[in-house]
């Protein structure tokens, strides 16, 4: 090995131990704000991010307790974390009027503004363990929490439009729907149930003992019972139950999803807050 190889080789270990972020990783976007304890993991090695320090494919982005980040990507688009948030960007790129963007939320919130593109290919989706959100151009919230013991998704659109798919245990579809502007969708591994935002945990509270015993003695078609439940007091399960029977799900379906809409709308923040930190504990310091 000649000297001249020895001294290139030296000199690229050393910009690898100077350098916190590798320079051959491509760069999606950057930091617009970070407030508190956030933590991005890259390449297995965790980071204390910035304002204006960049954001990757595969970055793991980790939010403590009472701690925010807002991150804006080269489409500007923007999408901004809660505090106990924990998202990945798995894919992101652009070329001409394509657009591919997809995100995991395991846990959390997050509130995206995503730019609407016209033409080409385009897909922009957050997955969590219950659904899969897909866009193109709207303003929206999704959260995921666990509410007792389901795992739940709740997906609120502010402008636009937001199509949602329900994601059994096994990753399949097993029901899909669509909300615009003021609906809220609660989606667990058994169905989706739509209503208006802000709405739906008086709805839901007052159709979840009548809907869940229609769902339980299994009554019917869904159209019918919903009919049945809204005679009786909860029209908001009664027009879920009518949606659901034109998409093909069951009654028994419908009893849960109202019930966990009913708790998980109530239980909003308090079932995030609930949920351990799960922010690595050893970080490296980012150099400037």
């Amino acid at each position: 090995m000649t000297k001249r190889t020895k001294m290139i080789i030296a000199f690229v270990l050393i910009l690898q131990m100077v350098l916190p972020y590798p320079l051959y990783a491509a760069t999606v976007g950057k930091f617009t704000s970070v407030v508190g304890n956030v933590v991005l993991t890259r390449d297995g090695k965790d980071y204390r991010p910035v304002v204006n320090s960049a954001v990757n494919e595969k970055d793991l982005i980790v939010t403590g307790d009472g701690a925010s980040a807002v991150m804006v990507f080269t489409d500007d688009s923007t999408i901004t974390l809660s505090p106990k948030t924990r998202m990945q960007v798995r894919e992101f790129g652009m070329e001409g009027k394509a657009r591919k963007g997809i995100f995991s939320l395991s846990i959390g919130k997050l509130v995206a503004n995503v730019t609407k593109f016209i033409g080409g290919n385009n897909k922009f989706e957050v997955h969590s363990p219950t659904a899969v959100c897909g866009v193109r151009g709207t303003l929206f919230g999704l959260e995921v929490a666990m509410v007792g013991t389901v795992m739940t998704t709740t997906a609120t659109c502010t402008t636009g439009a937001l199509s949602v798919s329900a994601l059994s245990a096994t990753g399949a579809i097993v029901a899909t729907s669509g909300i615009v502007a003021g609906q809220t969708a609660v989606i667990t591994s058994t169905g989706i149930t739509v209503g208006a935002a802000g709405a739906a945990g008086a709805a839901g509270a007052g159709a979840a003992g009548s809907a869940g015993t229609t769902g339980a003695a299994g009554a019917g078609a869904a159209g019918t019972t919903g009919a049945a439940a809204g005679t009786a007091g909860a029209g908001a399960a009664g027009a879920a139950g009518g949606a659901a029977a034109a998409a093909g799900v069951g009654a028994g379906t419908i009893a849960t999803a109202a019930a966990v809409a009913a708790a998980a709308v109530a239980a909003a923040v308090a079932a995030t807050g609930g949920t351990s930190d799960t922010t690595p504990t050893h970080t490296t310091p980012v150099h400037h």
